[in-house]
């Protein structure tokens, strides 16, 4: 992405971090939640914590989306985690 670098050091306000690094916005681009968990940024949630930050995400942010739709994300995140594992 032409200027990517410029973008991500503003929406991250100058926090470093790795990527994959996820930023949920409103309709007017201000920013709603980041991927940074209070641990640090959860990357591709794998791990039990970063999961349920994951989800917490979706939660609070969510307009259409329902509960069974939220259930059935948090499923398959631990399908994922789960293949990773073994």
């Amino acid at each position: 992405m032409k200027g990517g670098k410029k973008v991500a050091a503003r929406l991250r306000e100058g926090k470093g971090g790795g990527i994959p690094w996820t930023v949920i916005m409103d309709g007017e681009g201000a920013k709603k939640i980041t991927s940074d968990s209070p641990t640090g940024n959860i990357g591709c949630p794998v791990t039990k914590e970063e999961r349920a930050w994951f989800m917490k995400m979706l939660r609070e942010t969510k307009h259409n989306m329902t509960d069974a739709d939220l259930e059935e994300i948090g499923r398959a995140l631990e399908a994922f985690a789960k293949k990773l594992r073994h």
